[in-house]
């Protein structure tokens, strides 16, 4: 009995079971009784039921976007489709203070460069849409409530 309870717990711990549904991926590289050293990734699982999109837009683009915010996503290989979104999370850095070799101004030009912020739209994905992949070419709309126009100073001379 014991040794039977043993060869379960075993099992139990031999089995891996994602916290998320999803596609495996890179499966034709695993073989069976293959070794894998700790911490190695052996594949990955791409989610199928919390899908987003991560956009960097200027800064300057950002002005009026929270997060809860309605967003409207048009995906570029569906045309006339549209998927609903809301933001979800604003980075609090610009993508440059993430980058492995970080502009430096060692010569005291002072340009200003508009950053990039990284944001992230949920998608209520429904099952009456095609199939979103990985790597989609979208155009992604946050309705802030405010309207973009022309900048203040060219606005005062018409």
């Amino acid at each position: 009995m014991a040794v039977r309870d043993e060869a379960k717990r075993q099992f139990d711990h031999a089995t891996v079971r994602a916290p998320f549904e999803g596609i495996v991926t890179n499966v034709p590289s695993l073989q069976p009784g293959q070794y894998l050293a700790a911490a190695s990734t052996a594949f990955n699982i791409i989610s199928t039921d919390h899908v987003w999109v991560q956009a960097s837009p200027k800064e300057t683009e950002l002005t009026y976007v929270k997060a809860g915010q309605r967003a409207t996503i048009d995906v570029d290989a569906y045309p006339g489709q549209q998927w609903i979104g809301v933001v979800e999370s604003i980075s609090p850095a610009s993508a440059s203070s993430f980058s492995l070799l970080p502009a430096e101004n060692s010569n005291g030009n002072w340009v200003k460069v508009v950053q990039r912020i990284p944001i992230r739209v949920r998608i209520d994905n429904s099952d009456d849409k095609p199939p979103l992949r990985v790597g989609m070419s979208v155009v992604l709309r946050v309705d802030t409530g405010h309207e973009r126009g022309l900048p203040t100073f060219l606005t005062g001379l018409l």
